[in-house]
């Protein structure tokens, strides 16, 4: 049955963030065969991501024919299904993978996103920078009690997608507070979306390492490019500084605030890792 056909995933990583990228124009091989598949996309992406019966990833992203005058449109899954409307990492992930596969001839690349407009610019050595989407404060403090009857205080931002940022003391703690992030993620006052939370520890006015742990994973990732955004928007609130070097465990990425353009640019790199066959006998 041609739905049994293999379909290409290109498996490739942002500072250790990785994703499966799908070439789902309407000339491709998966556009021909998703229709006889009889399952969700949100499905398919638990299956794809899968450890055991895909190829390992954090999330999943279909590159899709641009439309109303935009390059490519963008189809975002997490691991678990859920989407998300931007994704930093994934989307130097997916430049470099339309740039290579796609369209050699574009240097600069504009996608439609949940979040609106998000254009890349292929840098060269692997490199890509991202002008994100709006960054901005939701609220500057807000306070969530914990089920522990502790109350944690948060930034609440926003950078395509919401994020709880909080400064701590050493990254050695995050691990201590982990069951806090994954409760105030989805803390009954962010109802309905839930939030990303972010730790951040400062080196010095200029850099910063930070942590995410991010809906739909449920856990801590190598690196989140909204989470790095949101730490450095916090940061720079407070140091005054414009262009922050934010090392998360898997890399490290560059944060540029521009005077008078609510988007800030992120620069960091976008690595392949490997093409599969994915035989789609597997989503029976």
């Amino acid at each position: 049955m041609s739905s049994f056909l293999p379909v290409r995933i290109t498996k490739m990583s942002g500072a250790g963030n990785t994703f499966a990228l799908i070439d789902a124009r309407d000339s491709s091989v998966w556009k021909n065969v998703e229709k006889d598949l009889h399952i969700s996309r949100p499905e398919f992406a638990k299956k794809v991501c899968d450890t055991v019966l895909g190829v390992a990833t954090d999330g999943l992203l279909l590159i899709e024919t641009g439309s109303d005058g935009f390059d490519f449109n963008w189809d975002f899954y997490n691991n678990d299904g859920s989407t998300a409307e931007m994704c930093g990492n994934a989307a130097r992930c997916a430049a470099r993978y339309c740039q290579e596969n796609l369209a050699n001839e574009l240097k600069s690349i504009r996608f439609k996103t949940g979040a609106g407009l998000v254009t890349a610019e292929i840098l060269g050595d692997g490199r890509v920078r991202v002008r994100m989407p709006e960054a901005k404060y939701v609220r500057e403090s807000i306070e969530l009690k914990t089920q522990s009857s502790s109350t944690e205080t948060f930034a609440l931002v926003n950078t395509g997608v919401p994020h709880l940022v909080q400064k701590i003391h050493t990254m050695e703690d995050v691990e201590n507070l982990k069951e806090m992030a994954r409760e105030c993620r989805s803390h009954v006052d962010l109802k309905p979306a839930g939030a990303n939370v972010t730790f951040y520890t400062i080196e010095n006015s200029k850099k910063i390492q930070a942590v995410t742990f991010e809906r739909g994973v449920e856990d801590y990732t190598l690196a989140c490019g909204t989470g790095a955004v949101a730490a450095a928007l916090v940061h720079s609130k407070e140091s005054k500084e414009k262009s922050i070097e934010v090392q998360m465990p898997g890399g490290i990425m560059m944060i540029q605030f521009v005077e008078g353009d609510t988007h800030p640019l992120m620069t960091g790199e976008a690595v392949f890792v490997g093409d599969f066959l994915y035989n789609l006998e597997v989503v029976r």
